[in-house]
């Protein structure tokens, strides 16, 4: 069943044998194959539980509901913005639904560099011929692209660049365009629809609206966890909330896992839970067109620019990878409504007010970093957490290069103007200067959006390097598991979502076994 913690009668004890923190796709994968293996498993959410006929389209509506901090969450400079789920499913249900597998140099990579024993290359393919039958992955029907994912084609196609099509999680999809803010048709294959239905079928228990404080553990090993219910209004500590398990499973995002972790006094010898955290910054420009665009209708992002995402050069087998920027730049196209866009294009006043209101004639591209920074997340106070993250110069660099590339696309594809963030709202025409532009956005980063997080808690076999596993474990807690996006030892470049997805079948497996 699925509870609202803030109903229940408080405070609350509850046992079981397993309880799993958070709900999205590592944690309801981890928390399902657990309880079919026959384990008394309890779901810790956050979050409310959303289904598709309370999704109402509206931005003002939806985002305070299904994102963090009412989409509103920041690094703590507050120079990026970054997007994470709250709801039972977190980022599953608001996300877009890309499907791409994490690329086989940065696998061999991790197997060089951090063993990974637990994961063999046969394995992985194992884990994502399971995620991709379980979310029916399929690639978008070309007949399906929406103008705005056409132009990165045409302009792609300009250029000889290499583009093409991509892979998403959707079944009876009526192409409404309202992916960012739920789907009120029930047709995204994500969390809640694939796999809460199983967790609840096999006798496991999901608390929504309640939040984590710490892990309890004596004697190097978990007794279980302490929770608060939240006020379903003003998100406030209601009651306290304490699940007695012999294992706990943590599956609250790179953010919230390693900030949970840190505030428990989880021991870590090796010193990087919350020290290694990727993002994918990615900055965005704006091409306005003569003829209108209408973005925001149909399936958003169904193509990708992969030009300058070159994995082989990259994360070479031998040698040093390449210094010059050019290898890490995914570009896909990034569109919202109306309160979404506004907060993406660059621009303050009159200069922001004459950009929206050329709206509908607007296409965004997004280069999005396959970044080597190692940002820093940390526990603020009983329930919050801070996120630090400032590029590095090859990541600056890369940046720069990403925006000037993203640029090129819109002209190419036709846009009279573009629009970019640099010392401000940059109006460029076809002739100007890009090299000069982007030496400019190098020595200072535009603002940034994040949608990745990953990495903070990164597995390894030695316990000395690393603070959890190849299988999900901790190496210095028993008892207690990890299972989702924190694990990455690097950024992966590509959207996460199935690779999460794996991680949590296959720490659940390993749960599961005893």
């Amino acid at each position: 069943m699925i509870y609202d913690a803030s109903t229940l009668e408080l405070p609350l004890t509850i046992d079981a044998d397993l309880c799993v923190v958070g709900s999205g796709a590592g944690g309801s994968a981890a928390a399902t194959m657990a309880a079919e293996a026959g384990l008394r498993v309890v779901v810790l959410e956050a979050g409310a539980f959303v289904p598709p006929e309370s999704m109402t389209q509206r931005e003002e509506e939806m985002l305070p509901q299904l994102l963090k901090a009412n989409g509103g969450q920041t690094s703590g400079d507050r120079a990026i913005k970054i997007h994470q789920g709250r709801a039972v499913g977190g980022s599953t249900v608001h996300n877009i639904n890309l499907c791409a597998r994490i690329p086989e140099p940065i696998r061999r990579e991790w197997t060089r560099d951090h063993g990974l024993s637990h994961l063999p290359a046969e394995r992985w393919e194992a884990l994502y011929a399971r995620v991709e039958a379980m979310l029916a992955v399929s690639g978008v029907p070309e007949g399906l692209w929406n103008r705005h994912n056409r132009l990165l084609g045409e302009g792609a196609a300009a250029l000889g660049w290499r583009h093409g099509g991509l892979k998403h999680n959707r079944t009876g999809c009526v192409g409404s365009g309202f992916c960012l803010l739920g789907c009120a048709y029930d047709a995204k294959n994500n969390a809640v629809k694939v796999l809460l239905p199983r967790l609840v079928a096999a006798g496991g228990q999901v608390l929504s609206r309640c939040q984590a404080v710490s892990i309890e553990h004596r004697k190097g090993h978990v007794s279980g966890v302490s929770a608060v219910a939240l006020d379903p209004v003003h998100r406030r500590p209601v009651g306290r909330v304490t699940i007695r398990a012999p294992r706990v499973c943590v599956s609250a995002s790179a953010t919230g896992t390693a900030a949970l972790l840190i505030r428990s006094k989880v021991p870590d010898p090796s010193g990087r839970t919350g020290r290694t955290l990727r993002i994918h910054p990615a900055p965005v420009a704006a091409g306005v067109f003569a003829d209108p665009v209408r973005a925001w209708e149909g399936i958003p992002q169904t193509v990708e620019c992969t030009e300058h995402l070159n994995f082989e050069r990259a994360h070479p087998d031998t040698g040093p990878a390449p210094t010059e920027p050019g290898n890490r730049t995914w570009i896909v196209p990034a569109f919202a409504h109306p309160v979404g866009t506004a907060t993406m294009v660059p621009g303050l006043g009159a200069a922001h007010r004459e950009l929206m209101q050329s709206y509908e004639r607007l296409a965004v591209f997004t280069p999005m970093i396959h970044d080597q920074t190692a940002g820093r997340v940390r526990p603020l106070g009983d329930l919050g957490l801070r996120i630090d993250y400032v590029p590095n110069e090859a990541d600056r660099n890369e940046i720069a290069f990403g925006l000037v590339a993203s640029a090129k696309l819109l002209f190419a594809a036709g846009a009279q103007q573009v629009l970019v963030p640099a010392g401000g709202l940059r109006k460029l025409g076809p002739d100007d200067d890009l090299q000069a532009l982007q030496a400019e956005i190098a020595a200072d980063p535009p603002e940034l959006t994040a949608v990745h997080p990953m990495g903070s808690v990164p597995m390894g076999d030695d316990p000395q390097h690393a603070p959890v596993g190849s299988d999900g474990e901790h190496h210095h807690l028993g008892g207690l598991w990890i299972a989702d996006g924190s694990l990455f030892p690097t950024s992966i470049g590509v959207p996460p979502q199935v690779s999460i997805y794996a991680m949590g079948l296959h720490v659940g497996d390993a749960i599961g076994r005893g």
